[in-house]
Protein backbone atom coordinates (compact mmCIF):
# COMPACT_ATOMS: atom_id res chain seq x y z
CA UNK A 1 0.00 0.00 0.00
CA UNK A 2 1.48 3.45 -1.05
CA UNK A 3 2.23 5.90 1.60
CA UNK A 4 1.40 3.45 4.25
CA UNK A 5 4.54 4.07 7.11
CA UNK A 6 6.46 1.21 8.63
CA UNK A 7 6.10 1.35 12.46
CA UNK A 8 9.67 -0.56 13.72
CA UNK A 9 9.25 -2.86 16.85
CA UNK A 10 11.69 -3.60 19.48
CA UNK A 11 12.26 -7.02 20.42
CA UNK A 12 15.00 -8.63 22.59
CA UNK A 13 16.48 -11.76 21.28
CA UNK A 14 19.02 -14.29 23.24
CA UNK A 15 21.09 -16.66 21.77
CA UNK A 16 22.84 -19.48 22.63
CA UNK A 17 26.25 -21.18 21.24
CA UNK A 18 25.58 -25.07 20.96
CA UNK A 19 27.36 -28.21 21.31
CA UNK A 20 29.19 -27.32 17.85
CA UNK A 21 30.46 -24.35 19.48
CA UNK A 22 34.56 -25.15 20.38
CA UNK A 23 34.60 -23.68 24.43
CA UNK A 24 38.30 -23.77 24.31
CA UNK A 25 38.54 -20.86 21.26
CA UNK A 26 37.22 -17.49 21.21
CA UNK A 27 34.82 -16.38 18.87
CA UNK A 28 37.55 -15.12 16.63
CA UNK A 29 38.74 -18.49 15.96
CA UNK A 30 35.64 -20.24 15.58
CA UNK A 31 34.51 -21.74 12.07
CA UNK A 32 32.83 -19.37 9.85
CA UNK A 33 33.63 -16.20 12.40
CA UNK A 34 34.23 -13.91 8.87
CA UNK A 35 31.08 -14.67 7.61
CA UNK A 36 29.18 -14.44 10.84
CA UNK A 37 31.01 -11.26 11.55
CA UNK A 38 29.73 -9.54 8.21
CA UNK A 39 26.87 -10.61 7.87
CA UNK A 40 26.24 -9.16 11.88
CA UNK A 41 27.79 -6.17 10.48
CA UNK A 42 25.64 -5.81 7.80
CA UNK A 43 22.55 -6.56 10.25
CA UNK A 44 23.61 -3.61 12.14
CA UNK A 45 24.28 -1.49 9.09
CA UNK A 46 20.73 -2.06 8.36
CA UNK A 47 19.43 -1.01 11.38
CA UNK A 48 18.22 -4.48 12.53
CA UNK A 49 20.54 -4.57 15.68
CA UNK A 50 20.43 -1.81 17.58
CA UNK A 51 22.57 -3.26 20.75
CA UNK A 52 24.65 -6.41 21.15
CA UNK A 53 26.21 -8.33 23.78
CA UNK A 54 27.92 -11.58 25.76
CA UNK A 55 25.60 -12.08 29.14
CA UNK A 56 28.38 -12.64 31.56
CA UNK A 57 26.95 -15.80 33.40
CA UNK A 58 26.69 -17.39 30.43
CA UNK A 59 27.68 -18.05 27.02
CA UNK A 60 24.39 -16.71 25.48
CA UNK A 61 24.13 -13.35 23.81
CA UNK A 62 21.46 -10.55 24.19
CA UNK A 63 20.46 -9.01 21.18
CA UNK A 64 18.63 -5.69 21.17
CA UNK A 65 16.72 -5.39 17.50
CA UNK A 66 14.27 -2.83 15.84
CA UNK A 67 12.01 -4.40 13.04
CA UNK A 68 8.65 -4.04 11.73
CA UNK A 69 7.52 -7.71 12.89
CA UNK A 70 8.92 -10.84 14.77
CA UNK A 71 8.99 -12.93 11.48
CA UNK A 72 11.35 -10.20 9.97
CA UNK A 73 14.00 -11.04 12.74
CA UNK A 74 13.45 -14.71 12.85
CA UNK A 75 14.54 -14.50 9.30
CA UNK A 76 16.96 -12.17 8.88
CA UNK A 77 18.58 -13.62 12.73
CA UNK A 78 18.00 -17.26 10.62
CA UNK A 79 20.36 -16.42 7.46
CA UNK A 80 23.27 -15.57 10.39
CA UNK A 81 25.84 -18.49 8.94
CA UNK A 82 26.45 -19.68 12.64
CA UNK A 83 22.73 -20.41 13.08
CA UNK A 84 22.37 -21.92 9.74
CA UNK A 85 25.68 -24.26 10.31
CA UNK A 86 24.31 -24.88 14.21
CA UNK A 87 27.29 -22.52 16.14
CA UNK A 88 24.22 -21.12 18.24
CA UNK A 89 20.56 -21.03 18.17
CA UNK A 90 17.47 -18.28 18.82
CA UNK A 91 16.06 -19.67 22.54
CA UNK A 92 14.24 -16.49 22.73
CA UNK A 93 12.83 -13.66 21.17
CA UNK A 94 10.05 -11.15 22.90
CA UNK A 95 8.74 -7.82 21.89
CA UNK A 96 10.19 -5.55 24.53
CA UNK A 97 8.51 -1.89 25.59
CA UNK A 98 11.72 0.42 26.05
CA UNK A 99 10.82 2.53 28.72
CA UNK A 100 14.42 4.37 29.31
CA UNK A 101 16.91 4.39 26.30
CA UNK A 102 19.68 6.81 27.02
CA UNK A 103 21.31 7.50 24.26
CA UNK A 104 25.65 6.39 24.77
CA UNK A 105 27.73 9.73 25.11
CA UNK A 106 31.32 8.65 24.32
CA UNK A 107 34.22 6.53 25.99
CA UNK A 108 34.18 7.32 29.89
Amino acid sequence: MEGRTHVKRTFAAIVERTSKWDQSKPAQEQDGFEHHAKYMGDLEADGLIRLAGLMLGSTDVLFILEAESEEEVQTRLGQDPWRQDGHTRLVRLEEIAIRTWAPLTGAP
